[in-house]
């Protein structure tokens, strides 16, 4: 059997093959290459996320801790309004006992 007249079509089909692939490879790299930066700037992104939400804890727990603060302060307060009321009323009956 003479394969002359067919290692024209035989080397053309080899050529295409090896083209394809190479083409294929080439294109798949520069897939997982854009896959590569996309996913870069997306861990960025979750970095400066967790950065903003770690600051973002860090005002609550300062406002969870200034509110617990104010409410002392506020019965505090109460207590020494509730003092300087009863003193009031004693310094009141000091007065009138010390006319009478």
């Amino acid at each position: 059997m003479d394969l002359t007249p067919y290692i024209g079509s035989i080397v053309t089909i080899v050529i295409a093959v090896v083209g394809g692939y190479v083409a294929m490879k080439n294109a798949i790299t520069q897939e997982v290459q854009g896959i590569r930066v996309d996913l870069t700037r997306v861990e960025t992104k979750v970095d400066d996320l967790t950065t903003q939400v770690e600051k973002h804890n860090s005002v609550m727990e300062r406002t969870f801790r200034l509110e617990e603060g104010m409410t002392t302060a506020y019965k505090r307060i109460d207590e020494l309004k509730e003092k300087d009321i009863r003193l009031e009323d004693k310094i009141d009956c000091l007065k009138i006992g010390g006319t009478e």
